[in-house]
């Protein structure tokens, strides 16, 4: 393995390895921390669980760990600056966080593994209060934390890692630390007021309402063709009207119904002892017996206001969250729908989540979510509430992008697309935008949209190594079926079915050989399950997550399995190879590899 760190990283035993594991609570894969010697799960805290660098890049190697990680030790003197989401992967453009801090401050600088994200390294101390601003994605650490490291150093950057120099106190006052600002007191964020109607909004509403056909004949002075016995009735019934579209604003009714066709000289004599007018008799009576009144919240149920989503019901109108939401993406696919959206609090905090359909279906898993990765969201609503919020947030103005449930290969627009969570590509590797993988099936994963392609005199040097790594002529029949992996939708189409793949052999065989070094890299991947661990959950869970790529399953020894989960697998390969749908709605695919001498029949 050729990579390459400063000395200052290189020549310290706090090396591990780590693998991306399915997490048992959401699904989704973590980054699990491994002792390069031992093979056991591996502390941040625990100086012990470390070892040298060429230990852990061997046991990465040998044990097809996903990278290598350094730990951050106590009084160790190293500081790490985690940047998330701040480069454009295909660009390599930064965002303006990155640009600052690198332009002031140059330091060894590395590329994390998924491409969007920076790993800073300085020598020094790391401030007080706080490490970590959802806000700027900026995060600080010392001690009993790892990062996952790559060897692939930010081009323009240097190869060493500088004295701190000012830069961890710059960095923490100005993306670290929380600004402070004042804060509002309860009684001033449960009172909303909006702008009343313009006289113009008011005739543009009352013209189109539901009574808007009496409305406009009152208006133009058709008393008798609105059905009134008297037009001082009709005077009523049209002040009554401006009371509800104008709040029961008096100066304001009284402006609009002198410009009606109702307006008469009566208007203004005085028609009580008191002193007062017909006009200003008419407005107080059609104030006192005009219940509700229009608001601008009252058009829609729910509506946005100073950082929060408010509900409308009747006259009261109360918060129902702390955030208000800034939409992202919206993949659809055939019978769910995946949201990706910023969430802003009313203190300008920052959190993107992702949220499935099915998350609004209570409020329980709404808060949950919610509750993910911070305590700062809040939602406050009852259940109606919720699917009012459903309903106001689709309508909200989403990119849209077809989803699908499993990486690989479809049709789409007309012509064959390869689609993964990262992106999509068409023939000759360009980007498809419109379609991607949803992220809650993501199971088996691979690197493929990462690599450029292979010219042909790469693949040429290529093809010498890969048939020296076994018997050529078993080297061929497992190129043969590798690539037939990439075809399997074209054969579907024709009714033509796919084997599987069993390598059989006793130890030494070169078996594992030919899985490391030829299938694993053509498919980008690392995750393999050992048969005799495989449930027949876990078999359709990853059975369900591609078309491509297959199932990597090791040890099958069936004397060692128990019939149960021995019957699950029988039953997965058969059904795998006629086709037949997967409890799961998705049809199978496996590569079995065998380390004994039985066969699988």
């Amino acid at each position: 393995m050729s990579i390459s760190f400063p000395k200052e990283l290189a020549n310290r035993k706090q090396w591990i390895c780590w693998r991306l594991e399915p997490n048992t609570k959401d699904g989704r894969d973590s980054k699990i921390p491994y002792n390069p010697l031992t093979g056991r799960k591996a502390s941040s805290t625990n100086p012990n669980d470390w070892s040298t660098l060429d230990d852990a890049i061997a046991a990465k190697e040998q044990y097809l760990y996903t990278g290598l990680g350094f730990v951050f030790a106590k009084s160790g003197g190293l500081v790490g600056i985690d940047i998330d989401h701040c480069r454009d992967k295909n660009t390599g453009e930064l965002s303006d966080t990155a640009k600052d801090i690198l332009e002031r401050f140059p330091s060894y600088t590395e590329i994390s593994p998924s491409g969007t994200g920076l790993h800073i390294f300085y020598k020094g101390e790391m401030p007080a209060k706080g490490n970590k601003n959802t806000k700027t994605g900026v995060e600080m650490y010392a001690h009993s934390r790892y990062f996952t490291m790559t060897g692939e150093r930010l081009p323009g950057t240097p190869d060493y890692i500088a004295e701190d120099n000012g830069a961890l106190a710059w960095i923490h006052e100005n993306y670290i630390k929380s600004k402070k600002r004042r804060g509002k007191s309860k009684k001033d964020r449960k009172v909303v007021k909006l702008e009343p109607l313009t006289d113009e909004e008011i005739l543009e509403k009352a013209r189109t309402a539901e009574n808007h056909k009496e409305f406009n004949l009152l208006w133009e002075g058709k008393w008798q063709e609105a059905g009134y016995p008297s037009q001082s009735e009709a005077d009523l019934a049209l002040c009554c009207m401006l009371a509800f579209w104008s709040g029961k604003n008096k100066k304001q009714m009284d402006r609009l119904f002198r410009n009606s066709g109702l307006f008469r000289e009566k208007w203004d004599t005085v028609h009580h002892a008191s002193g007062a007018t017909y006009g200003q008799e008419t407005l107080d009576k059609a104030i006192e017996v005009t219940e509700n009144v229009y608001s601008r919240e009252s058009e829609s149920v729910i509506f946005e206001h100073e950082g929060r989503y408010y509900r409308t019901r009747g006259e009261s109108v109360y918060p129902i969250t702390n955030f208000i939401i800034q939409p992202v993406e919206m993949i659809v696919s055939e019978d769910e729908t995946q949201m990706t959206a910023d969430l802003i609090t009313i203190r300008d905090e920052i959190y993107r989540q992702t949220f499935m359909t099915t998350d609004f279906n209570n409020i329980q898993k709404f808060k949950n979510i919610l509750n993910r990765r911070t305590i700062s969201l809040g939602y406050f609503g009852s259940e109606g509430d919720l699917e009012l919020l459903k309903g106001y947030i689709s309508e909200m103005e989403w990119v849209r992008k077809t989803g699908v449930k499993a990486l690989g290969i479809y049709e789409h627009g007309g012509r064959m697309v390869y689609v993964s969570t990262d992106g999509a590509i068409e023939a000759g590797g360009n980007i498809v935008e419109d379609i991607v993988q949803l992220d809650k099936y993501k199971s088996i994963t691979t690197d493929i949209l990462i690599f450029e392609p292979l010219t042909k005199e790469q693949l040429i040097i290529l093809g010498e190594w890969l048939l020296s790594y076994n018997e050529p002529i078993k080297t061929v029949s497992v190129m043969a079926w590798v690539a037939g992996c990439f075809i399997k939708p074209h054969l579907k189409k024709s009714g033509i079915k796919f084997p599987h793949l069993l390598l059989v052999g006793e130890q030494g065989s070169g078996k594992s050989n030919t899985l490391e070094r030829v299938i694993l890299p053509v498919f980008s991947c690392s995750k393999i399950r050992a048969a005799t661990q495989v449930t027949a959950f876990t078999l359709m869970k990853e059975s369900a997550s591609s078309n491509l790529i297959p199932q990597l399953m090791d040890e099958f020894k069936p004397s060692k399995i128990d019939k149960l989960r021995l019957n699950a697998l029988y039953n997965h390969l058969r059904d795998a190879y006629d086709g037949h749908e997967g409890v799961r709605g998705r049809r199978i695919k496996v590569l079995l590899l065998m380390n004994c001498w039985h066969l699988l029949l």
